[in-house]
């Protein structure tokens, strides 16, 4: 990989391509092997394959699709491959975000927390996961008299009033304004 790309890119308008990770950016035994060997080590994630796809041709999809975000990846071979197949990724239909559970429950006892909560922030799965944990363990604080950590993000709203005048102004009626968290 080129040394100026992300570690970690979300993608969009690939069939079946969620993100890519060099993991040779953040973990020390991929950045060893890539200083030792002078390659990268990526990982590619499908997380909505369909039920019944093949996995040989899906695998050489996602490395058409992952040549097609990274032209550099073309010529590379591959030198080792792992790949995992499970499903265990939290699926959400369009409309659906009102009927997730939330971190609180009408028993002040019991909390939730993971990717599957609903949360009010503009976060993904993982981020979602790690949000609603702190939120619960916030809740369980709260009620033993003693403060939690502070949970920060990005802005909810654009910074000046007559940019935020002017998205408004582009928007369809009863159009909600796009969140997006990266």
């Amino acid at each position: 990989m080129r040394p100026h790309r992300q570690a970690f890119l979300a993608t969009a308008g690939y069939p079946t391509l969620d993100n890519v990770s060099v993991l040779d950016r953040y973990e020390d035994q991929a950045r060893a092997w890539a200083a030792r060997t002078g390659g990268s080590v990526v990982e590619l994630h499908a997380y909505a394959l369909p039920e019944d796809h093949d996995p040989d041709l899906e695998r050489k999809s996602l490395w058409e699709q992952a040549t097609a975000v990274y032209p550099e990846l073309a010529p590379a071979r591959e030198v080792d491959s792992r790949h995992e197949l499970r499903a265990d990724c939290a699926l959400f239909p369009p409309g659906g975000y009102r009927d997730r559970c939330t971190v609180t429950t009408p028993d002040p006892t019991l909390v939730v927390a993971g990717d599957h909560v609903r949360v009010d922030l503009p976060v993904a799965l993982m981020e979602g996961a790690a949000t609603t944990g702190l939120s619960a363990a916030n809740a369980l604080l709260s009620r033993w008299g003693t403060p939690g950590h502070d949970l920060w993000t990005v802005p909810r709203q654009g910074r000046g009033a007559v940019l935020r005048a002017l998205a408004r102004s582009f928007r369809q009626p009863g159009q909600r304004p796009e969140v997006r968290s990266r």
